[in-house]
């Protein structure tokens, strides 16, 4: 391997420690083939010990300043534990926006816990822009698969506010970042956006709500007049559908990216058929962040029976990206 790819510096957190983050973070750096120098945000004590034998000498281990060391038990998580995460995630992102590290892969936290701690936590995503200083509404949560990519309107919103965050100014400005931030990880010269609809069957010319017709068509057109090769709304249940086809089938999908206006539209069909391979990407940060697309498993902490195939698919989307 080449030095120079060593240098290359990749922060790494394990989230919530009473969670399976740091079991499936271990496993991973056991049989870790480096293309990089990671940097584990967090205590070494808490990932390592003596009945485990690891070769870490090329890991570089980064503790928050104000975190306190303590003992977390395995599947109990409480407000210590939250708060560790936490303040893990906070150090991560200022050592990203210091350009000390060049991409930054997170581990799942559990956002009850976090605010169990004290803090008003709504999700990585969102914090991260906050430690940032980008507005939550100019980040996007990105989910990806080889070329099976579905990008969230809305990420941690209850259902009956979805339709009230809609307007045509939010939806413009969110599908031109989102054309921005294609072209700019994915290299994709002109992508192809398709626009699911919000309603059962894209609204069926506002038999079914009017979303579509007084604020998505719209925002469509105007787009395709400046250039944006976006299309759409689409009946969600025909497109999803086929996307999952071809994903299984490993045939292309006709679009570069799909647009689901809130959390539970598009992710069911997502996780369904991608399984741990899928990643959880932020688009719209001063860096790039890639996060597992599962969460803590409590329940399983301990066992040493979670998988590690989430982590290695962040790990690999990092590689070929930075």
């Amino acid at each position: 391997m080449k030095s120079k790819k060593r240098k290359v510096l990749i922060g790494l957190t394990y989230g919530d420690p009473a969670g399976i983050g740091p079991e499936i973070l271990l496993k991973t750096i056991k049989s870790w083939k480096y293309r990089f120098t990671p940097i584990i945000i967090g205590n070494e004590e808490i990932l390592l010990n003596k009945s485990l034998s690891v070769n870490h000498e090329n890991i570089i281990f980064s503790v928050p300043k104000n975190d306190k060391k303590r003992i977390f038990k395995k599947g109990k998580p409480d407000k210590y534990s939250g708060m560790h995460s936490y303040l893990c995630l906070k150090h991560a992102v200022d050592l990203a926006n210091k350009r000390e590290i060049k991409a930054l892969i997170t581990g799942p936290v559990s956002k009850k816990h976090i605010n169990l701690a004290g803090y008003k936590f709504y999700g990585q995503t969102d914090e991260m822009a906050r430690f940032s200083m980008v507005k939550p509404e100019n980040v996007i949560m990105l989910f990806v698969e080889s070329d099976l990519r579905i990008a969230l309107f809305t990420r941690h919103m209850a259902l009956k506010n979805v339709s009230k965050s809609l307007n045509k100014n939010k939806l413009s400005n969110f599908l031109i970042l989102l054309n921005n931030e294609i072209k700019k990880h994915f290299k994709i010269r002109k992508p192809k956006i398709v626009i699911l609809g919000l309603n059962p069957h894209a609204g069926e010319n506002g038999n079914f709500g009017d979303e579509e017709v007084r604020t998505i068509n719209p925002v469509i057109k105007k787009l395709k007049i400046s250039g944006l090769n976006v299309s759409g709304p689409l009946s969600p249940d025909a497109v999803l559908a086929k996307a999952g086809q071809n994903y299984l089938k490993n045939k292309k999908q006709p679009f570069d990216v799909y647009v689901s206006f809130y959390h539970d539209q598009a992710l069911p069909m997502f996780k369904a058929v991608c399984g741990l391979k899928g990643v959880n990407v932020t688009l719209g940060l001063p860096f790039l962040r890639v996060s597992v697309d599962h969460g803590t498993a409590f329940d399983i902490a301990g066992k040493n029976i979670a998988s590690n195939e989430g982590l290695i698919s962040a790990i690999r989307f990092v590689e070929k990206t930075i």
